[in-house]
């Protein structure tokens, strides 16, 4: 079989490797999709959260091949989406509840090969079996669809006043899919992408805008009126805004556009230290939560969403290459200007 590694800043090999052996509780999965994580494009361009020979990709879906003889509930021919986080379920922090920060977290990688390996699978916790009609390429989806749904359920915004999204890579795209799928009335995103502006608008955004264009704040603050609290007469009428992007600009834009005891959450990991004015956080007393991953009960949410078609990621699919091809399919993903979505297939 064939698997893809990172070997040096934008370099990635396919090569053979021996076919994985399911131990007693593990299963071996066919790769009928993976997509390219935003991660995985870091890693790709900057050498982040990676080492030379790693295995890339953990958004994928396929078909169960082998199973061990200790798994229950799923059977060779399945198709199957995975949560690829393994959590021990026994650090303080899977303990109190944080299981997404587990102390000893491992999982299933490499979904840029043939088949790969899903140690432990159980169902409906990290092995989830599909319902015909959804397709693999949908199925895809699940790991970015469950961090989204990690900071929405995480913060909990307020779906009857104007919600703020910016950056619209795959996670922004889920975040915006999930907030119109749970009836949010007024979704903003924000992205310098035409074609993930687009997206937005297809995933049900109310409106976007290209912040190189246009002064995103003075647009908002007239469209969506001006409020006032002590010290500040001059902030947004946004109950909540979801930072997907990591881009240094968007901080103080988003801070000054929610209003007061608004709530932001911090999704996207950034390249370089941000830069933040803490007193507009003070004297607004804005709610900034931090969000990571996910956990068994984001991704039980996720799932319930796409066996339910509440949502349809696929629809961001803007390339498809195969195995074979999968250096072109990691330079076109790092171009947002021309993509959305980068689909890999054996």
């Amino acid at each position: 079989m064939r698997i893809a590694t990172w070997e040096g800043i934008r370099s990635v090999e396919v090569s053979p490797i021996d076919a994985p052996t399911p131990g007693p509780t593990d299963l071996v999965l066919d790769v009928s999709a993976c997509g390219i994580c935003g991660s995985d494009v870091h890693s790709f361009a900057e050498g982040a959260w990676i080492a030379k020979g790693m295995p890339l990709g953990h958004e994928f879906a396929g078909v169960v091949r082998e199973v061990g003889a200790n798994v229950e509930g799923i059977s060779v021919g399945d198709r199957v989406t995975v949560n690829p986080a393994a959590y021990c379920g026994h650090c303080a922090r899977c303990l109190d509840g944080h299981e997404n920060l587990c102390e000893n977290m491992s999982g299933a990688a490499g979904g840029f090969s043939d088949r790969v390996l899903i140690p432990n699978a159980r169902r409906d916790v990290n092995v989830f079996v599909l319902p015909d009609e959804v397709s693999f390429e949908a199925a895809a989806f699940l790991e970015p669809l469950s961090v989204a749904m990690r900071a929405i359920n995480q913060l909990r915004p307020p779906l009857d006043e104007p919600i703020l999204v910016t950056g619209l890579g795959t996670i922004g795209q889920c975040v915006v899919q999930i907030l119109a799928a749970q009836g949010a009335s007024r979704i903003v995103a924000i992205d310098t992408s035409p074609i993930r502006r687009e997206g937005a608008l297809a995933s049900g955004a109310t409106e976007v805008l290209d912040p190189t264009s246009e002064d995103v704040v003075d647009v908002l603050l007239e469209k969506y009126g001006v409020t006032r609290s002590p010290y500040r007469d001059r902030s947004g009428a946004f109950g909540a805004a979801f930072e997907c992007a990591g881009a240094a600009p968007v901080f103080d834009q988003i801070f000054q556009l929610v209003r007061a005891a608004g709530s932001v959450s911090l999704v996207a990991l950034t390249a370089q230290p941000i830069t933040l004015d803490p007193n507009v956080v003070v004297q607004k007393e804005i709610r900034v939560v931090g969000s990571f991953a996910y956990s068994t009960e984001d991704v039980r949410g996720a799932f319930e969403l796409l066996a339910s078609k509440a949502v349809q990621p696929d629809r961001l699919i803007t390339h498809r290459f195969q195995l074979g091809d999968i250096q072109e399919a990691f330079e076109v993903q790092s171009r947002s200007n021309e993509s959305i979505k980068v689909m890999v297939s054996p």
